[in-house]
């Protein structure tokens, strides 16, 4: 683990009940802290939107799940990251334009974790994402571009990047022996800014960004650590309304 460094995730599934990732209010305990242990200060709740429900539907589950969550924590009495309720928002045809889109940026910040489509973007995705940030004034975070990443046009790729975005990464991209290399170039040219754990439970998705600190520390990317730190630090302290 890096010494003396404290993270930001600003990518987790740990509310219980609430999507795929943590299904009980005791694994999302171990999930914070797992994520404590390893560096984590602060950590966004992210759990996935889709438009299959409204907004205010979500947010009452979201924070129904956060209340079972604090009950919990406020017995167990153990150090665990400071939380942060936001949403994985899937992209739709037309999302730039619905008018509570607001509601589900991070915190109270107009930053909002965006899933991008895994097939290739057409023009539509485009003007979607430059109407969030021209008229909503919400600043996107495309979550994981790893996933996405392959099966876009550099033009295309281009066209969203020259926006006012930024990007995230999951910090089990620099995990991997296959991917890890990638992922250092994309970090090193500026592609990606953010990185998230987007864990989901303490089985096959589990905290993991100590770990990347670390990978990244031994590589001789102490700057890009404290960078990525700072930002997300930054960010994590305008949607909590510090």
């Amino acid at each position: 683990m890096v010494v003396n460094q404290e993270f930001c995730d600003m990518h987790s599934h740990l509310l219980p009940g609430m999507d795929d990732g943590c299904k009980s209010v005791e694994e999302s305990v171990r999930v914070l802290r797992s994520s404590y242990d390893q560096g984590v200060r602060q950590i966004f709740a992210t759990p996935h939107y889709y438009p299959v429900e409204t907004v205010d539907t979500f947010l009452k589950r979201r924070e129904a799940a956060m209340q079972a969550l604090s009950k919990r924590l406020e017995q167990v009495e153990l150090p665990v990251p400071q939380i942060c309720l936001g949403a994985e928002v899937a992209y739709r045809p037309g999302i730039g334009y619905q008018e509570d889109l607001e509601k589900l940026c991070l915190g109270k910040s107009r930053y909002m974790l965006l899933e991008m489509p895994s097939s290739p973007w057409s023009d539509e995705v485009v003007r979607s994402v430059r109407n969030m940030c021209s008229t909503k004034g919400i600043i996107p975070i495309i979550a994981h571009i790893e996933h996405c990443m392959p099966m876009q046009s550099r033009d295309v790729l281009m066209r969203i990047l020259e926006q006012d975005v930024l990007v995230q990464m999951n910090a089990g991209y620099l995990l991997r022996f296959s991917s890890r290399g990638n992922g250092r170039r994309l970090l090193k040219n500026g592609v990606v800014q953010l990185l998230g754990t987007d864990c989901h439970n303490m089985t096959s998705r589990k905290p993991n960004m100590g770990l990347a600190m670390a990978y990244l520390e031994k590589k001789g990317m102490t700057r890009t650590v404290r960078e990525i730190t700072a930002l997300s630090q930054s960010i994590f302290r305008e949607a909590f309304g510090e």
